[in-house]
């Protein structure tokens, strides 16, 4: 009887050790996911939802903030973010929505601002300000010019 217990145990014993070592040998060729490198994908990923719905959302015109506390609301709460999307669209505010569903507007706020520095968008806002000088800048230049052009026209006038 011992005989049989010991061959039984070495034969699980080999068995376990080479299921472990295939095992472990095929998940050293994987490959990590790569990084998500926009904000859209670092938002999906956060939530594990589909990148799809976060692109869907910012088509109905919701903002990067605004989709994080919806997204935020649908994990919280259990329901789908369309439902709670659909809240929002018939009129409802982040505070009315938030005691709707029993959770604090500074809950809310505070983790949806910690988010938005997770996924960089903060990163992406001050890339979008720092563009926008350059613009208003030609459109100062465009706007001296016509008058300049005006003065000189009033000029040949008199």
């Amino acid at each position: 009887m011992k005989k049989v217990n010991t061959r039984l145990t070495i034969f699980f014993l080999v068995f376990i050790a080479s299921v472990l070592t295939c095992t472990l040998l095929r998940a050293g060729g994987r490959k990590p996911p790569p990084e998500p490198k926009t904000v859209e994908e670092k938002i999906a990923r956060q939530f594990h939802v589909e990148q799809a719905l976060v692109l869907g959302l910012k088509d109905k015109g919701y903002g990067t903030e605004e989709v994080i506390r919806l997204l935020i609301l649908a994990t919280a709460t259990g329901k789908p973010a369309e439902e709670i999307g659909i809240l929002k669209e018939e009129g409802m505010g982040w505070e009315e929505i938030t005691k709707k569903f029993g959770i604090e507007i500074d809950t809310l706020s505070q983790e949806t601002q910690k988010l938005l520095s997770e996924v960089g968008a903060g990163e992406e806002q001050e890339m979008v300000e720092e563009k926008k000088p350059e613009v208003e800048l030609e459109i100062e230049k465009e706007l001296k010019k016509k008058l300049e052009i005006e003065k000189m026209e009033s000029d040949e006038l008199h």
